[in-house]
């Protein structure tokens, strides 16, 4: 720790709106790992907290504070006389793998406080925004280590989140094999957001039509929302998100299930060759998230509101906006060592009605044809045209979420699967279990890497606890999402 402190040099990186759409939120991921062979020596606290820290030495980033000038101009300073240390915690527990196990991971059998912030970036008990929060728990009888690794979305997405859990363990390695000389060779993060300025292309397309209204219409909370502090902004946003009181599960989706999905809807699209598991349980899971938010809205609505609603509401289009969020690196061919955000989020509005009917082959292919005009068009002349967009207002990272918050069954689903979740490897063996933890805000799906990737991929889910409800319940759904816990 001390090296990461005498070694750290003041900077200031100007973070762009790609940064602070996100910043909001937290990215936070815990990490099981059993200790098989039962060896005194299984991932020891000196070695983690030295090559942890040798890690912040190379990406000094994570020291920095946000700073804000106008209205959505933020930067990450690090101060090398005054650090905001990251914060770094350990702590052993009572609890035995073999119970967690037993339990199949579920977030009820985790010791208490493995998380040490919430979901939300906001500043903790001292004052301060920390950019990345660990908490290493050592379990009952050296039987295994829990490490809870969380991230500010100002800094990293979460591919960037996995490759810096990933360096730290080849760090850690590098210690425990004796060879410290090799850290220092080892490839810098890239952390300076002019990289993405640099690979833009030269070509421009025109930004998809609701996308361009959700970032460029004028909100005045949304102005205001940009123009408060980081810290101000975080505890409202973090109470807003604590009355949610989300339900939170994951679902297992296996490569039969969607084999057996894809047969069945790619009957009813035409050149349906290029249809992407990522698109099936697009379709699939906001359908039945809206029909379950229709259930709750019919429940609550007396016998004389829905005939009311029959009779002289037939032409009223109620509407599902869906930011569907996409990882772009791969599009601007940047290394997996830039340490930033790389989120592009293209806004739907569809219609409820159309979303809210039956689940079938047809109706699925229907969901998947009218999402079609989002995830088939991305590509560098749109991200170049994207960038341009949010660049020439930087306060316009807050009009989604102010526009999100106006309707309360809005929905944001990450297109993208989260990479290398289980390639965390201290050299003791990989984690048995990758989750995020179980708090999160309302209505957001996300797709996760399986433990064997090659049977499908996890799905994390929250939902209001009435809607909830109603998902569980859901035919159409339990017969291709399989729940974990």
């Amino acid at each position: 720790m001390d090296d990461f402190i005498n070694n750290i040099e003041s900077q200031v990186i100007p973070l762009t709106v790609i940064d602070t759409q996100g910043s909001f939120s937290n990215i936070p991921f815990v990490f099981i790992y059993e200790n098989k062979t039962g060896s005194s020596a299984f991932m020891q606290s000196e070695p983690l907290r030295n090559s942890f820290f040798a890690t912040m030495q190379q990406v000094p980033m994570f020291a920095g504070r946000i700073k804000t000038k106008g209205r959505g101009r933020v930067s990450i300073a690090v101060n090398k006389n005054n650090i905001n240390m990251p914060d770094y915690r350990e702590s052993s527990s009572d609890v035995h793998f073999d119970n967690l196990k037993a339990a199949g991971y579920r977030w009820s059998s985790w010791p208490q406080g493995v998380n040490t912030a919430g979901p939300m970036t906001k500043a903790d008990d001292d004052g301060e925004v920390k950019l990345i929060n660990v908490h290493v728990v050592r379990l009952k009888s050296n039987s295994g280590v829990m490490i809870y690794a969380s991230m500010a979305h100002y800094a990293v997405d979460g591919p960037a989140h996995m490759e810096v859990v990933r360096r730290w363990c080849q760090n850690f390695r590098l210690i425990e094999e004796d060879r410290l000389a090799n850290i220092a060779s080892l490839p810098s993060f890239m952390t300076d957001r002019s990289l993405i300025q640099n690979r833009l292309s030269n070509k421009r397309v025109p930004v998809h039509e609701e996308t361009e209204k959700t970032f460029t219409g004028f909100s005045l909370f949304a102005e205001w929302l940009a123009w408060i502090s980081p810290k101000l902004r975080g505890r409202i946003i973090s109470k807003v998100v604590d009355r949610q009181n989300t339900e939170t599960h994951i679902f297992h989706i296996s490569s039969d299930s969607f084999k057996h999905l894809r047969d069945s809807v790619s009957k009813h699209i035409p050149n349906a060759c290029n249809l992407a598991d990522n698109d099936l349980v697009l379709a699939l899971a906001t359908k039945t998230m809206a029909q379950a938010q229709q259930a709750v809205n019919n429940r609550s609505q007396g016998m004389l509101q829905r005939i009311r609603k029959s009779l002289f509401a037939q032409n009223v289009s109620k509407i599902q906006p869906v930011a569907v969020i996409f990882e772009v690196r791969e599009h601007l061919g940047l290394s997996e060592k830039y340490a930033g955000n790389v989120l592009i989020p293209k806004i739907a509005i569809t219609d409820f009605a159309e979303l809210t009917t039956r689940t079938s082959a047809e109706s699925l292919a229907k969901a998947v044809v009218s999402y079609e005009p989002i995830t088939r068009t991305m590509s560098p002349a749109y991200i170049a045209s994207h960038f341009d967009m949010v660049t020439s207002c930087p306060s316009s990272f807050a009009r989604p979420i102010s526009r999100f918050m106006r309707h309360k069954s809005a929905i944001s689903f990450v297109y993208d699967v989260m990479p290398n979740m289980y390639e965390a490897d201290f050299g003791h063996g990989r984690p048995e279990w990758v989750s995020p933890i179980q708090p999160f805000r309302a209505n957001a799906v996300l797709l996760l890497t399986h433990k064997d990737p090659s049977d499908g991929i996890d799905v994390f889910m929250t939902a209001y606890p009435n809607v909830m409800r109603e998902i569980l319940t859901s035919k159409s759904w339990a017969d291709v999402a399989k729940i974990i816990y």
